[in-house]
């Protein structure tokens, strides 16, 4: 759907990109939290700040652009992010993100389970 980078001095400091989903992909507690159809949902996804970038407000910047193209685009932000990131979880809880379940993801090895908390953004901008 869109992605942005933040870079500085050449350097990659952040990245965020936003997909759509569909029936099979979607998380059903984002629709219960939402009820708006599939496809106006866009799904915050490899969202980072590098290590060295962190604390400067990267990743502010990077999500506010992707707040902002989505209540645009009349899209509704979700995500989804393992539950053992507590400080991504903060940030967005300190953005007004709000908890809309949980789920688990079961990775390739087909043996190793991640717990996931669900969030959606109650508001466009």
């Amino acid at each position: 759907m869109a992605a942005w980078v933040s870079e500085n001095a050449g350097a990659l400091e952040g990245h965020l990109s936003l997909h759509g989903t569909d029936a099979e992909r979607v998380r059903r507690p984002w629709l219960e939290a939402l009820p708006v159809p599939i496809e106006q949902l866009a799904v915050v996804s490899r969202f980072f700040v590098a290590t060295g970038a962190r604390g400067r407000g990267v990743g502010g910047a990077l999500m506010t652009t992707a707040e902002d193209y989505a209540a645009a685009q009349g899209r509704r932000l979700v995500l989804d992010v393992a539950d053992h990131n507590v400080d991504a979880i903060a940030f967005y809880e300190r953005r007004g993100w709000r908890r809309a379940g949980t789920t688990s993801l079961v990775l390739e090895d087909g043996q190793t389970t991640l717990a996931l908390v669900l969030f959606v953004l109650p508001e466009s901008r």
